[in-house]
């Protein structure tokens, strides 16, 4: 069974993804929504709060976990790796994917604030995209309203009108990818707009054929679970997953 972790809703995208990849297996997604947002928490708190979450989803007996959040996996994947005894994949933004279809190479990354000052998205752009303008926009607000369902053009263009001749957009947050098209609509045709969830998909993929994980069930099971209201959490679930690709 594959265990998917985020703060909420966000990862939805990438169990699509996963889903479609690997038609016959159990999925497991755990929303820590008692604690969310993530982004304007500390480290410390945050270590605390997703060691939990993984600690949940393994005593669930899953035997690979998917941090499908940004906030999470650029504080400390290693240290993460550690707290469990199973594989753990993780995702990142897709720093290196922009920088090889930036025409100008001018970028701009859309994240939660703790993601936007993470010592680890710098390494991310040093490494892959050393010759590039990162511009990092740090979007106050956006995951409570994604949530909630509540996403106005007014509160995403008060991030948007940020990004200017930059012409590769990277969402920096899991959540944004279910309003992608939103997203895209706002910023006009011109723009590439990229996310990590096929990528975080294919490398679920790998590991599993690498540890041999699979378990080729015939009618698989999908649990969605929250820390918070599990009533709310399943009916945002079923709206966004009809809605996003």
């Amino acid at each position: 069974m594959i265990g998917i972790f985020d703060s909420g809703l966000g990862g939805l995208g990438i169990f699509k993804k996963i889903k479609a990849m690997l038609p016959d297996e159990d999925i497991y997604y755990y929303g820590d929504t008692a604690n969310i947002p993530y982004g304007e928490k500390s480290p410390d708190e945050l270590k605390g709060l997703i060691t939990a979450g993984l600690k949940y989803l393994e005593k669930k007996g899953v035997n690979i976990i998917v941090i499908a959040c940004n906030t999470a996996s650029v504080l400390d994947t290693t240290y993460f790796r550690r707290q469990v005894k199973i594989p753990v994949v993780a995702v990142v933004p897709v720093i290196k994917t922009a920088s090889n279809q930036s025409r100008n190479n001018k970028i701009a990354l859309l994240s939660t604030k703790a993601t936007a000052i993470s010592p680890y998205t710098d390494y991310l752009i040093e490494e892959f995209a050393p010759e590039a303008e990162v511009k990092k926009i740090a979007c106050s607000g956006w995951v409570e309203a994604i949530e909630k369902g509540k996403v106005s053009d007014h509160r995403l263009n008060s991030c948007l009108k940020k990004v200017d001749e930059e012409d590769v957009v990277v969402l920096g947050c899991t959540h944004y990818t279910l309003i992608k098209g939103d997203i895209q609509r706002l910023l006009g045709p011109n723009k590439i707009l990229l996310d990590s969830n096929e990528a975080v998909a294919r490398q679920v993929l790998r590991v599993m054929n690498k540890e041999k994980l699979y378990q080729h069930i015939k009618k698989p099971r999908y649990i969605f679970d929250a820390s918070g209201h599990k009533k709310k959490f399943q009916k945002m679930v079923d709206r966004y997953l009809e809605e996003i690709a």
